[in-house]
């Protein structure tokens, strides 16, 4: 039996320039608006005991959808099924009335979600006791901070032990005091089976929480599948977006001029795994290298020099660079066809995208007489470590 079933949600709201344009649109019956797809064909499904990470940047219809799955939202097409108490943390204060005491609204929310009196009665203390909140329990809620709504509003969801948890980005206001009780208790939500879907810009807390995830864009899914392929996927868009880049398969940049007005160029790059087959996607840890061809364009002559390679990010931020020269190399006699390799036995790099640039100087390293970019290729990993490359390390715990 499933959880929750999602089929082909898409939201659209109607965008009216003023409010004259709506009135013309009912009375002259024609459309005086423009349609804005908030969501787009999103489809899922979860059994009990999954966890869903949501993540996507702002206005990717994070909030629209987990709107829609708690039921405040109905969705323009599509269908939903839900088996089950769904209780939700959506926006701040959304569901509060403010005049209300914090015990009044406890009583308002707990009753939305489907609790009677007699169940509420029963959970009161335990929801003030999370809250924390002591006296303040009394007052009305206009007069909490942030924080403090954020303590009221997750300790009723969590307090009525829903089938089904829903969290948006709301947790993010509350001290870390709270959030890591609002953390436990999610964990012990995740053991005793509950069905949670978690919405954070935290992709650390996405990953520690959540066995799959979703990548939202711009209302379409992206992405979805294992939590660390997701989140590696996201965060690579990230960083090609910070840096206003669109990585796209290299071809040659030749110094002054085409390939054929260079004394000597690249024919081809390749990036291989150890039996030598091309690839595109490789595993951290495991056999990497790169091969290119050199071709000389008058064999009577003679051209001696070195080569020279960058590791790159996506971000163009680099990450390695090595020479010949550097590496104490005497200098390559370069000659039509010949053939070189450079291989990273255990490629240390952790999930990203990356291309190499290899640069062919003369025998000081001081004038280029060609370069080129590789295409990009992907590096995944799936043992949890942060960061951009994979340390050798040991643990020694004493006693």
């Amino acid at each position: 039996m499933t959880a929750l079933e999602v089929k082909n949600i898409s939201k659209i709201y109607k965008i009216y320039g003023s409010p004259a344009h709506r009135v013309k649109e009912i009375v002259l019956k024609r459309p005086f608006h423009t349609v804005f797809h908030a969501l787009r064909d999103v489809s899922f499904t979860l059994l009990p005991g999954d966890t869903l990470g949501i993540m996507g940047e702002n206005g990717a219809g994070k909030s629209t959808l987990l709107k829609i799955l708690a039921k405040t939202l109905k969705p323009t097409s599509g269908s939903l099924t839900v088996t089950g108490r769904v209780a939700a943390l959506l926006e701040l204060g959304a569901a509060f009335n403010p005049e209300f005491s914090g015990e009044e609204n406890i009583y308002l929310n707990a009753y939305l979600i489907g609790l009677s009196r007699d169940e509420i009665d029963a959970r009161k203390d335990d929801i003030i006791a999370f809250s924390e909140l002591g006296d303040f329990i009394k007052r009305p809620v206009k007069t909490y901070s942030s924080g403090m709504q954020v303590r009221l509003a997750f300790s009723i969801a969590t307090s009525v032990n829903p089938d089904i948890l829903i969290i948006d980005e709301a947790l993010s206001v509350g001290d870390q005091h709270f959030q890591k009780k609002c953390v436990d208790r999610m964990m012990e939500f995740k053991r005793a089976g509950k069905t949670i879907l978690f919405c954070s810009h935290s992709l650390y807390l996405i990953q520690e929480l959540c066995g799959r995830a979703i990548w939202l864009k711009q209302g379409k899914t992206e992405k979805i599948g294992e939590t660390l392929a997701v989140i590696n996927a996201y965060s690579d868009w990230v960083r090609e977006k910070d840096a206003g880049l669109h990585i796209k398969d290299g071809g040659a940049k030749a110094p002054g001029g085409p390939r054929s007005e260079n004394p000597l160029w690249l024919e081809w790059i390749k990036i291989t795994d150890e039996e030598g087959r091309e690839k595109e996607l490789f595993n951290t840890g495991r056999h990497v290298k790169l091969s290119m061809r050199i071709r000389v364009g008058d064999s009577r002559n003679r051209y001696s020099g070195h080569v020279g390679i960058g590791l790159h990010r996506n971000d163009e931020v680099i990450m390695s660079g090595f020479t010949t020269k550097m590496d104490n190399l005497p200098p390559v006699t370069f000659r039509d066809g010949q053939e070189i390799d450079l291989s990273f036995p255990c490629f240390p790099l952790l999930a990203g995208q990356y291309y190499f640039f290899v640069v062919i100087t003369d025998e000081y390293a001081l004038h280029s007489f060609f370069h080129q970019k590789s295409s990009v290729f992907f590096v995944e990993h799936f043992t949890g470590e942060l960061g951009v490359v994979k340390m050798d390390h040991q643990w020694n715990i004493r006693p």
